[in-house]
């Protein structure tokens, strides 16, 4: 990098615009993957025309780009564009695995319901068809992989499949002993997240668009997001974008992190969605649980059982898992209750019913059915 280069560098640092890691990025490579988002959904189409566009996100003004200096440059100087940002890795929110608010309407929970005709969205490492999902009638109703372009369902990690079985397994091959909270409710399997269990904050926003694009066509009401990333002080789009499907009448509920006190992950730090930390069956908090204070706000909302949950697993059988990605289909999975019992329930509704519903212990929400 010449002197020039470097002053143009440290020129970007100082901007409001541009978000460090981006900053960071250019300082070590030629180009960068960025996420460009703009003050009007009409301004799209000229970064489109002038920038070398690789996908679209319009449900959050957004497009990503291949950006040089050069192209940081004349963003930096253009009035239309809000904010620059690069790819955060974005993680499963898995501790350990283990084989073997009141509305003016008051809308309670249900307990004696199964989920029936509703569809929930698992977006994560994808949902296999285990016996607790495909028998005695297939529950998986539409399948899409933004990883590898799969047509039918799998699961490379098992994690996606667990958090499932957790909402919505049926128990049929432990003869009902283990069986999730909505067990009759379908399933959209969006897979998102790769075999590693890591994955990126463009491969997210590509589902969140999916979703916010087809998700009525689906009838899908319900989101769980058992995943995670370092959120942005700024323009953070997992939080916009979960925002988004939020406001479009999807009920998001989204594991709060695995990092401890004061590591509050996004998008569960988005006052929006119905964010969910870890207990243990005595309800005490688990240690791992990601909570604190996030512009003003405690989170997460509840907490739910989390740690030596028993699921399905990939492989066909059961595990054991411990994380806040296994307290946040809990949550969900009555989320799917809700929606059979109220049909016209809105996100907001939905989260004041569950925290409403929740048991103060020690000054904490505990959700328990």
């Amino acid at each position: 990098m010449d002197k020039l280069d470097k002053s143009i560098i440290d020129l970007m640092r100082g901007e409001k615009k541009f978000d460090g890691n981006i900053v960071s990025a250019l300082s070590v490579s030629e180009s960068a993957n960025a996420l460009v988002r703009v003050h009007n959904p009409l301004h799209l189409s000229m970064l489109e025309r002038r920038f070398d566009v690789t996908a679209e996100y319009p449900f959050i003004r957004s497009v990503r780009i291949k950006c040089t200096l050069k192209d940081a440059i004349r963003l930096e100087r253009m009035q239309e564009v809000e904010y620059v940002s690069a790819q955060s890795k974005v993680f499963t929110l898995q501790e350990n695995a283990k084989d073997g608010m009141r509305p003016a309407q008051t809308f309670e929970l249900p307990t004696d319901l199964d989920g029936s005709g509703v569809t929930m969205c698992v977006m994560d490492t994808g949902v296999m068809p285990h016996t607790d999902l495909s028998l005695p009638r297939e529950r998986i109703v539409h399948f899409v992989d933004m990883i590898n372009g799969e047509s039918e369902p799998y699961d490379d990690n098992g994690h996606g499949t667990f958090v499932a079985g957790v909402a919505c397994g049926n128990g049929t091959l432990s003869g009902g002993k283990i069986s999730g909270v909505a067990p009759k409710a379908n399933i959209v399997g969006l897979k998102v997240i790769g075999e590693s269990g890591e994955s990126g904050t463009f491969k997210i926003l590509d589902g969140m668009q999916w979703l916010f694009d087809n998700f009525r066509q689906y009838g899908i009401r319900v989101v769980c997001m058992s995943f995670g990333a370092e959120p942005l002080d700024y323009a953070d789009p997992l939080k916009m974008g979960a925002e988004m499907l939020s406001r479009s009448g999807l009920i998001v509920v989204a594991a709060s992190g695995n990092s401890g006190e004061n590591a509050l992950k996004s998008p569960a730090v988005s006052n929006e969605v119905i964010s969910v930390g870890a207990v243990d069956e005595k309800n005490k908090i688990a240690p791992f649980t990601s909570r604190g204070v996030y512009q003003g706000a405690i989170r997460p909302d509840v907490f739910a059982d989390g740690v030596d949950v028993r699921g399905i697993a990939a492989g066909g059988t059961y595990s054991l898992m411990s994380g806040t990605s296994a307290s946040a289909p809990y949550v969900a999975g009555a989320c799917c209750l809700l929606c059979q019992k109220y049909r016209n329930i809105t996100p907001r509704q939905a989260k004041n019913a569950i925290v409403g519903s929740c048991a103060n212990v020690d000054g904490n929400r505990i959700f328990r059915l």
